[in-house]
């Protein structure tokens, strides 16, 4: 059942959506469109966001105006958050595109510009694996009365196989939908980038050297204003249980808050470090995936979560991974990971679902936003 909180907050957007967000759009929309003008706009983050950081240096490389508009909701507070989405809507109403990486209201609010040529949501997961969208009550509530793809004109996914996923989940039409690749993966191709991550890791956790090193990663369950995790417990005695050969990284997802944690630096480039990583129901498989190393499913709830928000694929016969549900269990199959792992099946499962990243994501992204021309 939703929070109180939650269902108020619903009715708040909708009412932003349809009342006062429209009408700073249509004040401001006086002046001619700013051909140059692009925007990277986000409402969970403070700063760039890992998902933009490649778009907006192609961007810039093409002579165009990145306006950088970012602002954390859910820690700035009711007035600031309206002060920046009014701000937005003012810069909107002059923009040639808008990219954005996650949901964000106010782009959806009124009918854009037909000048405004594109908006661009490049999501901020890779693959299809949990329900989301109109397709989980828990990233929209039944409760919101308005749009979240309005005025979309392009939605970037990793293959061919997500195409209808994220059809169904956004409820449009297929060819807004195009398996152009996920810029930020573009990074994971490029050898000098993977090799900066190791040394600055170790130069950092000198400790972990000549470790086997586990990356335990898990998303949280609920929404992001009620969430929690599932067998973080046995996360916190894995590296005691693996014996002194390993060293494990906890990253908790940022909305859990958790004191867990042991490592700042950004999951991304922890990859290119870990040896082995622990999971369950995170989209950080597919971009794991690429670099053709073993993983572990960790899901104790698996059954339940099943039942409730369930999955575009089959969990337990698509992942090439093996399948945890007791805790007990966890350090036992961390240590025959190796020994387990399914190369073939890591290939297949990467073909499938991330054949559109190959280290030229990016540029297709923004050729087909904005063409190939440059200032």
């Amino acid at each position: 059942m939703e929070s109180r909180k939650r269902i108020i907050r619903q009715h708040i957007k909708s009412a932003l959506q349809k009342t006062l967000l429209p009408l700073c759009y249509k004040l401001s929309k006086k002046k001619d469109i700013d051909k140059k003008l692009v925007i990277l706009a986000d409402l969970n983050s403070v700063s760039t966001p890992e998902s933009m950081e490649l778009i907006k240096v192609e961007l810039q490389s093409r002579g165009y105006k990145v306006r950088e508009m970012y602002c954390d909701l859910s820690s700035c507070g009711m007035v600031s958050g309206l002060k920046y989405m009014m701000s937005f809507m003012k810069v909107y109403a002059n923009a040639r595109a808008v990219f954005i990486c996650n949901y964000f209201v106010p782009v959806t609010s009124c009918k854009k510009r037909e000048e405004t040529t594109a908006v661009v949501q490049l999501w901020h997961s890779c693959g299809a694996l949990k329900k989301f969208g109109y397709d989980s009550e828990e990233d929209i509530s039944s409760h919101f009365k308005g749009s979240v793809t309005r005025n979309f004109d392009l939605i970037t996914v990793s293959s061919k196989e997500c195409v209808k996923p994220f059809v169904s989940a956004f409820r449009l039409k297929e060819d807004i939908v195009k398996p152009l690749g996920v810029s930020r993966t573009d990074v994971f191709f490029d050898e000098s980038y993977n090799e900066q991550c190791r040394r600055e890791f170790f130069e950092r956790y000198p400790d972990y050297k000549g470790k086997k090193i586990v990356l335990y990663a898990p998303t949280f369950r609920g929404n992001a204003l009620d969430c929690h995790c599932v067998g973080e417990e046995y996360a916190a005695e894995l590296e005691k249980k693996l014996g002194e050969a390993w060293k494990v990284i906890i990253k908790m997802h940022p909305r859990l808050h958790s004191g867990l944690t042991n490592c700042d630096i950004a999951t991304n480039r922890l990859m290119p470090v870990a040896d082995v990583l622990v999971t369950d129901y995170s989209s950080l498989v597919f971009e794991y995936a690429l670099y053709k190393k073993p993983w572990v499913i960790f899901a104790p709830d698996i059954e339940s979560y099943s039942k409730g928000r369930s999955f575009y694929l089959d969990y337990k016969t698509d992942m090439p991974a093996p399948l945890v549900t007791e805790g007990e269990k966890l350090a036992q199959a961390v240590l025959d990971s190796e020994k387990s792992f399914d190369r073939e099946g890591v290939e297949r499962f990467t073909e499938k679902y991330m054949s559109a990243c190959d280290g030229r994501s990016t540029e297709r992204i923004i050729d087909s936003a904005l063409g190939k021309e440059r200032f």
